[in-house]
């Protein structure tokens, strides 16, 4: 299952800390530029609109968090580097999640469904491994221990490649699993990889009718139930 925007609610912290940090190097984006973005690598979205956009002024005030000596700040007039300005997101991005973060609605129901059915979970998510670590801490997630991350070497979302990993991880064919997904991104990605796909969209992104490319639309992972699961295949361990 993904996790920005499914098991908690980020997506709006990141356009936050998008918006703030790069704005402080300039580079103005806009809510339009913040949904086309939504569910890819923060590192491919970074080097995207720092290599696209048209810097402003820049005299423009300094992103909140920044100070001397760190990346962007007035010491020597640094210009970040990539990694850095998607390192500063992430950070702000986590300390949100550590300080309020809470499940989505659905998501303990939903956990609690698949742990009667003795399905095995994983995460394959496109953001960083220490986020994905700091929000199983926050809710509660430790049992899950396959976390499989886009973030890296491994290609993104919309490329099957995370999902493809956590199968992997799990041993269990493609073909087997059940994602949930968020984003048209990783819709794509889990279609891509062979998987069947319950959508539950971005609030901003719900009439968008490239949702109908998963198997299953739910306005909140709280309608999920038995039956929708045996019409999708998913069976119950015999074990459970």
């Amino acid at each position: 299952m993904d996790m920005d925007g499914l098991l908690i609610d980020t997506e709006p912290i990141w356009r936050l800390a998008e918006t703030a940090v790069l704005a402080g190097l300039g580079i103005e984006l806009t809510e339009a530029d913040l949904l086309e973005t939504t569910g890819h690598q923060i590192g491919a979205v970074v080097a995207h609109w720092m290599r696209t956009k048209p810097r402003q002024d820049a005299s423009a005030p300094r992103a909140p968090g920044r100070s001397e000596g760190r990346p962007g700040g007035a010491a020597g007039h640094h210009e970040p580097s990539e990694a850095e300005v998607t390192d500063e997101i992430t950070g702000m991005v986590i300390a949100q999640v550590t300080a309020e973060g809470k499940p989505m609605d659905g998501v303990s129901e939903a956990i609690a469904l698949f742990e009667r059915w003795g399905l095995a979970l994983a995460i394959a998510s496109s953001s960083p491994r220490r986020l994905i670590d700091a929000v199983c801490d926050q809710l509660g997630l430790g049992f899950i221990t396959v976390r499989c991350s886009a973030a890296g070497s491994v290609k993104g979302k919309p490329a099957p490649d995370v999902y493809l990993a956590a199968a992997r991880q799990l041993g269990t064919p493609p073909a087997q699993c059940l994602a949930i997904e968020d984003s048209l991104p990783g819709v794509a990605a889990a279609k891509a990889a062979g998987m069947r796909c319950i959508a539950v969209p971005d609030r901003q992104l719900a009439a968008d009718p490239r949702y109908q490319d998963a198997d299953l639309v739910l306005p909140t992972l709280a309608h999920l139930d038995e039956r929708m699961l045996t019409d999708l295949g998913v069976c119950p361990r015999p074990d459970f």
